[in-house]
């Protein structure tokens, strides 16, 4: 873990890194779905900044609720998002929750736990493992009704679904369907019926009807030959099970 002037000096690397960045937020574009998805559910998604030594990556990360509803303060993500950082905090944003002072929401996280499988973009096996699980620094910093997600374990084929994210630092939603419910005979994968791009790992793949969230996208059409695809949360509460994460949902 980091001390508290490497945290300090950490964090305020990462904020002048978001600077430019954050310019280019509020450019809302969407594929045609803006005006369908209830942004109720996209309060939960938080753009996340990571440290790599060299600079910083961007990615998407979400929050999860227990089982009864209640916040928990995790939020999930893919792995290869935050596996090249330097350090055990990532910087967070969330576009649609304001702070006191009527600004975006801007707060930090530290990393619980990862799989240790390296990531592969191109071998369908390390998709599998692709998750990683972090935990807000400040629960506090949340308002009351915003909780995190339900993970949901059934999903079926042509299924509604809902993606949210920040593909080159812009926030980007768009609406779809679940094209298969495996990946090439994996059962852990499942394939979406629309384009993942680069900075949409770790979004939450979510359905309104249910409630529920379904997946992690893992896989875009960049710099992969594996393309939309997401790693289903039942897959997600397997791994967290036998790795012996407790207090996540409970």
């Amino acid at each position: 873990m980091l001390n508290h002037s490497s945290g300090i000096r950490n964090i305020f690397v990462f904020l002048l890194c978001l600077i430019p960045i954050a310019i280019f937020i509020g450019d809302y574009y969407s594929k045609g779905a803006e005006d369908n998805i209830n942004e109720s559910y996209l309060k939960n998604v938080a753009m996340i900044m990571v440290d790599d030594g060299s600079g910083v990556s961007q990615g998407t990360a979400f929050l999860i609720c227990k089982d009864d509803g209640s916040a928990s303060g995790y939020l999930l993500t893919a792995r290869h998002v935050i596996e090249e950082t330097k350090s055990k905090q990532v910087l967070l944003t969330f576009p649609k929750i304001e702070n006191e002072d009527g600004n975006q929401l801007t707060t930090t996280a530290s990393i619980e736990w990862t799989t240790d499988v390296p990531f592969d973009g191109n071998d369908l096996q390390t998709l599998r493992y692709d998750v990683a699980l972090l935990r807000l620094d400040d629960v506090s910093v949340l308002p009351e009704d915003v909780t995190g997600f339900f993970t949901g374990s059934e999903v079926d084929i042509k299924d509604a679904i809902d993606i949210y994210g920040f593909p080159g630092g812009n926030e980007y939603a768009n609406s779809g369907i679940i094209s298969s419910t495996n990946y090439k005979d994996v059962d852990d994968l499942m394939l979406l019926g629309f384009e993942l791009d680069r900075g949409l790992s770790g979004a939450p793949v979510y359905s309104e009807d249910k409630g529920e969230v379904l997946g992690i996208a893992v896989a875009g059409e960049n710099g992969t030959n594996i393309i939309n695809i997401a790693l289903k949360m039942s897959r997600v509460r397997q791994l967290l099970d036998e790795s012996g994460i407790k207090g996540v949902f409970e």
